[in-house]
C-alpha cells in the first residue's frame, strides 16, 4: 500500500498507523491559523478495506456528507456519506482491480479539469484563451474571453475564482456557468453570446491550486486580501486590477468573485449567499441580481436572497478584511477595491458550500446546474440594465 499527495492538488500530512490503517491531517504550510483542506491517494490497495482517521483542530475537517471519494484518478467524485464517519474515522472497501483510490474534503478541481472542459468548447461561443500573467511559481495564469468579444458588446462581465486555492466547489459552479453560455441554446445563452463580453479568470491562485495549498489565510495575506492601497504582492491580482482599470475598455457591468465558505459551523455555512461590500448603492444592485436568481433558478440547489450577508452582519465586518499579520498594512477584498473605483458596476462575492445547501446535496453536477442558473440570472439583470440605460423598457422575454 502506497499513500501520498504527489499529484496536482494533493494535501495531507500522512501517518500509516498499521496495515490498512491511516491517519491524516491537513497540511497547513504557510497558513496563518488553521484550515481544513486535504486530498490524498492510496495505491496498491485493490480489494482491501482501508481505515482512515482524519484529525484537525478545532473541529474534525470533514464536510457534511463525509469524505469525497474518487476511483478514476480524480476525474469523478461521490460523497461517502455522513453515516460512514464515526468520530472522524471512516472505512472504505476498495474494489478488486482498482489501481488507486483518492479521498478529499471536497471534490477537487485543478488545471487538468479545466483543460478537459475547454477542450470540449474550443472555437465555440467566441472562446479565446490567453495568458493573463505568470504566477510567482512560473505558471501561466489564464484569462478566458467569450461572448461578444469584437468590441461591440452592450455589457461586460468578469468572473473570478479560486482567490483561495482550496475552494474547489466554486470551480464546478464556474464550469457550469461557462458551459451554459458556450453551449446552451436557450434565450439567455444566446443573448449573452450576442450582447455580452464575458471575461473569466478561473484560477487566481493557480500555484496554490496545483500545489494543494489551503490558500485561505496564507501568510502574510492571501490573494483574496491583496487588493489594498498598495500595489499587491501577487502577480495575478495585479493583473486583475489592470483589467478592472483598463482605460481602453468600458468598466465591467458585473464582477462576480466565486468562493466557498468554511465547512463549519453547520448549518450556517450550508447555504448559498452573496456577500455585501460597504457600498450601499452596490448592495442594491446585488439585491436586484438576487431577485432575478430566485426567479429563474431551476436547478436542484435552493437559493434564497434572505440568506445573503449584507455588510455589517455576522463575519462580514471590517475587522475580517485586514491582514492577520500586523506587520503589513490593512488589505482589502476585490469588492472593497471596486467600491472605490469610478464607474464600477455590480460587484459581489458568492459563497457556495462544499457538500450541502439547506439539506440538498452539493456535488459537481448540482454545482454546474447552479452555475447555469447564475448566468441566466445575470442575463435577466443585464438585459434590464442595458434597456434602462437606453431609456427603453426591459426587453421582452419568453422564458421564466
Amino acid at each position: 500500500m502506497l499513500t501520498d499527495t504527489d499529484f496536482p492538488g494533493g494535501n495531507a500530512l500522512i501517518e500509516v498507523l498499521a496495515e490498512d490503517e491511516i491517519e491524516i491531517r491537513p497540511d497547513l504550510r504557510d497558513t496563518i491559523g488553521t484550515w481544513f483542506y486535504w486530498y490524498f491517494r492510496v495505491r496498491d490497495c485493490a480489494g482491501r478495506r482501508l481505515r482512515v482517521r482524519v484529525v484537525g483542530a478545532p473541529t474534525v475537517p470533514i464536510a457534511a456528507r463525509g469524505p469525497a471519494v474518487s476511483l478514476d484518478e480524480g476525474r469523478s467524485w461521490r460523497w461517502l456519506g455522513a453515516a460512514a464517519v464515526q468520530d472522524g474515522s471512516f472505512a472504505f472497501d476498495v474494489p478488486q482491480g482498482c489501481p488507486e483510490v483518492r479521498f478529499s474534503v471536497g471534490m477537487p478541481y485543478t488545471a487538468a479539469d479545466l483543460e478537459r472542459f475547454l477542450g470540449r468548447f474550443e472555437g465555440r461561443g467566441g472562446l479565446e484563451r490567453r495568458e493573463l500573467t505568470r504566477s510567482e511559481g512560473g505558471r501561466s495564469v489564464q484569462v478566458l474571453r467569450f461572448g461578444r468579444t469584437d468590441g461591440g458588446a452592450q455589457a461586460r462581465v468578469l468572473l473570478t475564482c479560486r482567490h483561495h486555492s482550496c475552494e474547489m466547489m466554486a470551480s464546478h459552479v464556474l464550469e457550469g456557468a461557462m458551459e451554459h453560455v458556450l453551449g446552451a441554446d436557450d434565450q439567455a445563452a444566446r443573448w449573452l453570446r450576442e450582447r455580452v463580453e464575458i471575461v473569466v479568470v478561473p484560477f487566481v491562485d493557480l500555484d496554490g491550486v496545483e500545489a494543494g495549498d489551503q490558500g485561505k489565510n496564507r501568510a502574510p495575506h492571501d490573494h483574496g486580501r491583496d487588493y489594498g492601497p498598495t500595489e499587491g504582492i501577487y502577480a495575478s491580482v495585479r493583473a486583475i486590477r489592470d483589467l478592472l482599470r483598463d482605460p481602453a475598455r468600458p468598466p465591467f457591468d458585473a464582477v462576480l468573485d466565486l468562493h466557498c465558505p468554511n465547512i463549519t459551523p453547520r448549518p450556517t455555512n450550508e447555504r448559498i449567499y452573496f456577500v455585501g461590500s460597504p457600498d450601499a448603492q452596490n448592495w442594491a444592485l446585488v439585491e436586484q441580481l438576487s431577485e432575478e436568481l430566485e426567479r429563474v433558478a431551476t436547478g436542484p440547489l435552493p437559493y434564497r436572497s434572505s440568506n445573503n450577508l449584507p455588510f455589517g452582519t455576522a463575519w462580514n465586518v471590517a475587522k475580517n478584511y485586514v491582514s492577520r499579520d500586523e506587520r503589513t498594512v490593512p488589505q482589502q477584498s476585490i469588492g472593497w477595491f471596486l467600491d472605490d473605483e469610478a464607474g464600477a458596476g455590480l460587484h459581489t462575492i458568492l459563497e457556495f458550500p462544499y457538500a450541502e445547501a439547506e439539506g440538498t446535496e452539493v456535488n459537481a453536477t448540482s454545482a454546474r446546474a447552479f452555475g447555469a442558473d447564475l448566468v441566466r440570472a445575470l442575463e435577466r439583470y443585464l438585459r434590464t440594465r442595458t434597456a434602462s440605460s437606453r431609456g427603453t423598457g426591459p426587453e421582452p422575454t419568453t422564458e421564466g
